[in-house]
């Protein structure tokens, strides 16, 4: 029987899960409060030739569901530069070699950017079907049917769905007005459930070559000083530009206060130390905080995360919300949670409890694989 099906929110896993669904033959729209699809896979626009990923930038071997994607859209991959020396910056911002490979090596990259592969599977939905500047605050029942309501750029709209997806960070979930009221354990979960790349802010530089391989540097630096924690070599895989990135290691509060030119000032003095003085000179720079992205990051979300959360939700709803709600954000996911990969599970996963899955995957076995970071020890 066909449904009437609305997902909230037009990352991947939201993007995913309307796709599928509505190749089930489903009735689906897709309502996104961004101006834009991918929520926090996001690959800056202007690039100059590089593409800045804002939000994740890898994927791993062995995980089949990105990978039969590419391959699904011609959308090419390319391995992660990982050859010659990882740097280790000390405290007192003394510059050596580390005795290890990049945490990287082994990992890839989209070419062209994930921003490509959101942008292909929303082609894929009707254009009617995909609402941006839509945003969600109350979700209810009236009659057995399920009400979704927000604004929009005319004003306030309700739309109504026989089953309603929630693809947004779980803490933003957990913030929306749900009547009848979710047991209180299910709440809970959502609002300790944190939100990946929330907290963190990324810094880029770009370059008219990766200068920094002719010194049999391969461009990863694990720093203790700061303020950038763990920088990164962002380049093409054709080489043609270079950049750097970097994780901002300090918190929120400490980012605000500095300001976004002082933060970058002192992101490229730290680059300069370690790389040489050809680093302090960037065709461009861009810094991305997703503490001020409200539709990704809330008030509990404003410290950037030194570990890997364990992630997984299965959420009991209660009775009244039994095959009519269903939270599916990357988070959700127990095996990829919060990796590209754990998003496109957790869509995949709500259309299969809707619909027979339509996208025929590749047969390779589905490997965990938890980020890299380690600041326990960061201080600033």
């Amino acid at each position: 029987m066909k449904q009437n099906i609305i997902v909230i929110g037009a990352g991947l896993s939201g993007l995913m899960a309307a796709w599928q669904v509505g190749q089930a033959g489903h009735n689906v729209k897709l309502l996104e409060a961004r101006d834009r699809v991918g929520g926090r896979a996001w690959t800056h626009p202007d690039n100059n030739g590089a593409f800045c990923e804002m939000g994740p930038s890898w994927f791993w071997p062995g995980q089949p569901v990105v990978m039969s994607l590419l391959n699904h859209f011609g959308i090419d991959h390319f391995e992660q530069y990982a050859d010659g020396i990882v740097l280790f910056q000390q405290p007192d911002g003394k510059v050596g070699q580390a005795p290890i490979d990049s945490p990287m090596k082994g990992s890839y990259r989209i070419d062209g950017g994930i921003s490509k592969l959101a942008t292909a599977i929303a082609q894929q939905l009707d254009p009617a079907d995909l609402l941006l500047n839509h945003a969600v605050d109350t979700i209810t029942q009236q009659d057995g049917v399920v009400l979704v309501s927000g604004t929009n750029t005319d004003g306030p709209f309700t739309l109504r769905a026989e089953r309603v997806a929630v693809a947004i960070p779980p803490r933003l979930a957990g913030e929306m007005t749900i009547e009848p009221a979710m047991p209180p354990a299910a709440v809970h979960a959502l609002h300790n459930t944190p939100t990946w790349m929330a907290g963190h802010a990324k810094f880029f530089a770009l370059y008219d070559q990766p200068f920094w391989r002719a010194k049999g540097v391969c461009g990863t630096t694990i720093s203790r000083r700061g303020p950038l924690a763990e920088i990164h070599d962002a380049s093409p895989a054709s080489a043609e530009v270079g950049a750097l990135f970097g994780f901002v290691g300090i918190d929120a509060g400490r980012r605000a206060a500095a300001g976004k030119e002082a933060l970058i000032e002192a992101a490229l003095d730290q680059i300069a130390q370690i790389y040489g003085e050809e680093a302090r000179h960037p065709t461009q720079t861009y810094l991305q905080d997703w503490t001020q992205e409200p539709f990704t990051a809330g008030a509990a979300d404003q410290a950037p995360q030194t570990h890997h959360p364990n992630y997984g939700l299965n959420l009991d709803l209660g009775e009244a919300w039994e095959n009519k709600l269903a939270f599916i954000s990357s988070e959700t996911s127990f095996t990829n949670g919060g990796l590209i990969e754990g998003a496109l599970e957790s869509g995949i996963r709500f259309a299969q409890c809707v619909a027979e899955l339509s996208l025929k995957l590749q047969d390779e076995p589905t490997v965990e694989h938890k980020a890299s970071m380690d600041w326990d020890w960061f201080q600033g």
